[in-house]
């Protein structure tokens, strides 16, 4: 790495474009690490100078830029004698700081006096974009071509319009963090005067000062991105093994048609993943549970040691090493992001069934589960709704509804009770192990439930003498049943009970 005096934005956008690589995760910054980022700003006296942080780039060579589908637009920009830039490290504070100079700039008219003695044209044409004839922009600062967040910053935060407009992705977890900064300082700017607008254009345009890093060799991207985190936000495992996965296209031996294919394929299983982890705005979903349960299903259990889906992902399954010696194929991965494409969908539905198109009592019984809560049926729920028609998946629902109600509730197991077998259970269904099917999954539940032949090996974990036994210790203790901890539950399914009963309207919510 070479090292470079401190620089600021005015600096570092000197005949410079960056932008963000797809092996790269979005825009994760929240509220937190803008409350921080804006008193940073607040605060700075107008004589001083902040340290932001570290930016790590990697400079494109002009050569391979010729050869890059997805740079084609900016070879103009580039030949007038415009460096481009991979950011490696710093492309949350990066990104922050272009969505505040563009919702600081649209404060200001285009016939006003001026930003800075300069006129507000210029300093857009500096850190945002440039024309190249009626209709084409060039960015300064933004995705790659065909990573997700690419169409919707150009054209949701930046303001522009854009031909590939149908590209736009719907709401994901970063889109929506690239909203919500967005929003963040447009609420700021709103009270300010024009003085006050142009001291915090001064501080952040040339008093946030960078230390800027550019890497070298150009396999230690990968590795360095692997290795950094940005402030407050730790990378996911998620995010770790999108880096690993398309890092490992270029170790596999293969023709670079079907590297790039494979490339591609990632980066848009990816954004399918993003895009259904946060379709439901209100409610995200956490990226590291919908993989550890996919880890389950898809491979292995391993209660041996804490966060042992990762340490198999990263460092056992999809390792550089295995790429090399030929045990790791590009089939290997292919098959791997496909299963998490269909996967992922499952995921979102069993957690959000209001926007699936399952029948309504489908809908209910996905419904009884979360209020109930799912124990470790979630990887074999999610391989069935997969793999499954909707009434095969409904008989599986209800069965696993009845086990934890009767095993976790009444009989008050312990809640790892059988999450061994059950995680098992989701592997050999989805792989179709020794004839598995839906059949098998349901009958095996149920025997698990409340007994199958008899014996030791087959007693069932359902017992009703454990509930009475239960219910008997707790009026002991002058508890009685209000602090069984499955009488609300029991509570709210008894009234639909009546309800259904009466064909009356819901008298209770949930």
């Amino acid at each position: 790495m070479t090292n470079n005096k401190l620089q600021s934005l005015t600096e570092i956008f000197n005949e410079k474009i960056f932008r963000i690589p797809d092996f790269q995760r979005g825009y994760s910054w929240q509220k937190a690490q803008l409350d921080d980022f804006w008193d940073d700003l607040d605060i700075l006296k107008e004589d001083k100078i902040h340290y932001t942080g570290l930016l790590t780039v990697e400079e494109i060579n002009k050569k391979d830029i010729q050869n890059i589908e997805k740079w084609q637009e900016d070879i103009w920009l580039i030949e007038s004698g415009i460096t481009a830039y991979y950011v490696i490290d710093g492309q949350q504070r990066l990104t922050t700081a272009i969505i505040f100079i563009n919702q600081l700039l649209n404060q200001f008219d285009d016939d006003d006096d001026g930003i800075n003695f300069k006129k507000k044209e210029y300093w857009i044409t500096k850190f945002l974009f440039q024309q190249y004839g009626k209709i084409h922009k060039s960015y300064m600062f933004g995705y790659e071509k065909d990573n997700p967040s690419d169409e919707f910053f150009k054209t949701k935060i930046l303001g522009q319009e854009s031909l590939a407009a149908d590209k736009v992705p719907e709401q994901t977890l970063y889109t929506a963090n690239l909203k919500f900064a967005n929003e963040f300082f447009k609420e700021k700017f709103a009270d300010l005067t024009k003085e006050e607008l142009e001291i915090l254009f001064k501080k952040i345009t040339g008093k946030f000062k960078f230390n800027l890093y550019m890497i070298d060799n150009e396999l230690d991207v990968y590795v360095t991105f692997e290795t950094m985190n940005n402030r407050g936000k730790p990378l996911s495992n998620l995010e770790l093994l999108k880096n690993r996965l398309i890092y490992l296209t270029t170790l596999i031996y293969e023709d670079d048609f079907t590297r790039n294919k494979l490339r591609k394929d990632i980066n848009e299983t990816w954004k399918t993943i993003y895009e259904y982890l946060g379709k439901n705005k209100d409610k995200p979903l956490d990226d590291d549970d919908f993989l550890r349960n996919h880890w389950i299903m898809y491979f292995k259990y391993d209660r041996k040691q804490s966060a042992a889906y990762a340490k198999f992902l990263l460092n056992e399954k999809f390792t550089s090493k295995n790429a090399l010696n030929g045990e790791l194929k590009i089939s290997d991965i292919k098959e791997y992001i496909d299963s998490l494409s269909k996967s992922i969908k499952s995921w979102f539905y069993l957690y959000n069934p209001e926007f699936s198109t399952y029948s309504d009592e489908t809908k209910e019984w996905i419904q009884k589960l979360n209020r109930l809560g799912m124990s470790a049926f979630p990887p074999l729920i999610m391989a069935v709704m997969t793999k499954c028609s909707e009434d095969e998946a409904l008989s599986l629902l209800k069965s696993a509804e009845s086990f934890i109600f009767l095993v976790f509730k009444l009989s008050q197991r312990p809640s790892n009770t059988k999450n061994s077998h059950f995680y098992r259970l989701a592997n050999s269904f989805y792989f179709e192990k020794d004839g598995t099917n839906i059949d098998n999954v349901i009958e095996n539940i149920e025997r698990m439930t409340n007994g199958g032949g008899g014996g030791e090996e087959d007693p069932g974990w359902f017992s009703l003498e454990k509930f009475k036994y239960y219910i008997s210790d707790k009026y002991d203790k002058d508890e009685g049943y209000y602090s069984w901890n499955g009488l609300r539950y029991f509570l709210y399914e008894y009234e639909l009970y009546l309800q259904e009963l009466a064909s009356g309207n819901q008298k209770v919510s949930w």
